[in-house]
């Protein structure tokens, strides 16, 4: 055991004499990589974070975006309802208003007989008249 305790005290001393002829040769370079890799890591950390960040705000403008879109959609719908009750409205109004063109007809008929038998426009209005009392 004797001649194994210098064997392996002396092989310790070896390895520790090899670390430290590496650390004296590589020491300055491992660091300085040491050092980079910590920028590195850092620098992709803080990207990490913008980029989710981003996506968050990107999100929030996706959801709000929708939003708008729907209420977009909901006046156009409300404008169009507004635009066909309008219209269908004023087409009611058009039909009840409009004469008749049989009647229309039979007025002019009617008009150039009274006037063809020497009656006056003035008679046929006040007899026209005298029917809207009935």
């Amino acid at each position: 055991m004797t001649d194994e305790q210098p064997k392996a005290t002396s092989r310790a001393e070896s390895i520790g004499d090899v670390e430290h002829i590496r650390d004296i040769i590589f020491g300055a370079q491992m660091r300085e990589y040491e050092q980079q890799f910590q920028n590195a890591r850092r620098d992709l950390e803080r990207l990490q974070r913008e980029i989710d960040g981003l996506a968050d705000r990107l999100a929030d403008q996706d959801s709000s975006q929708n939003k708008k879109l729907q209420d977009l959609r909901r006046e156009m719908r409300k404008a169009d309802d507004g635009l066909r009750h309008e219209l269908r409205e004023t087409s009611q109004k058009l039909t009840d208003e409009k004469v008749d063109r049989a009647v229309l007809g039979e007025l002019f008929i009617e008009l150039g007989t009274h006037l063809k038998e020497g009656g006056s426009i003035g008679d046929l209005l006040r007899g026209l008249g005298g029917l809207e009392q009935d």
